[in-house]
């Protein structure tokens, strides 16, 4: 973890100035999220990858908690006691740091800015295709050019094909049940975002409801 000087604290606040400005003139609205949470809800669902990967310390009344580490689960069990089934599809988004334990990963930050949207109670082919496209939107407002790699082959001939690949490959689904996908620019090998589907997540904290989403590391953006 490590601070960020002036130049460097620059730069975030413009791309975040500009991820934000794509998502609210989309009619995506800000929630925000606490940093620290009981551990024991999420437990059932959370891999072992993203158990080792987070914070976790008794508090003082001897409750197990966590800090946050991901975003998506988080808003689940926010969001999942007040849905109301009249007023959906939602369309939020969230952002703030995140903090991630990286093993021996020399020179890898632990504690990242996130910027993340996501899309409530529509199970449809076209909320995958706008969360892509938005997604597409997102780094274009930085100056750049996404290449989007998913494992759907049901979008194939609705997206361009110059930004948008299909590569079907073995993966641990963690909470996921359908589309997947990462972002990548130029210059970086590590994707700057992913997302996907994840339709039965929000019913684990009592909504029956889908959902997909996605998000960006934005000092990734900034490099």
């Amino acid at each position: 973890m490590r601070p960020l000087l002036v130049e460097e604290t620059a730069r975030r606040r413009r791309a975040e100035s500009r991820l934000v400005d794509v998502l609210e003139r989309a009619s995506y609205d800000e929630v925000l999220l606490p940093i620290i949470d009981y551990a024991e809800p999420y437990a059932p669902f959370a891999s072992r990858d993203a158990l080792r990967r987070s914070y976790r310390f008794v508090d003082r009344d001897g409750e197990l908690v966590s800090i946050r580490s991901d975003f998506t689960p988080m808003l689940a069990r926010a969001l999942a006691p007040s849905i109301d089934e009249s007023n959906l599809p939602l369309r939020v988004f969230y952002r703030g740091d995140v903090i991630r334990y990286e093993g021996s990963r020399l020179g890898t930050d632990r504690e990242m800015f996130q910027i993340g949207a996501e899309i409530i109670g529509d199970d449809s082919i076209d909320a995958d295709i706008e969360a892509l496209t938005l997604a597409a939107s997102m780094v274009r407002a930085i100056g750049v050019e996404p290449r989007i790699v998913h494992n759907d082959s049901r979008l194939e001939g609705r997206l361009d094909p110059n930004t948008f690949t299909l590569h079907i490959e073995d993966e641990d689904p963690g909470y996921y049940t359908g589309v997947r996908f990462r972002v990548y620019v130029a210059g970086r090998r590590a994707p700057v975002a992913q997302g996907g589907r994840y339709d039965t997540l929000y019913a684990r904290f009592g909504a029956n409801v889908p959902a997909i989403g996605f998000t960006f590391t934005v000092d990734d953006l900034c490099e």
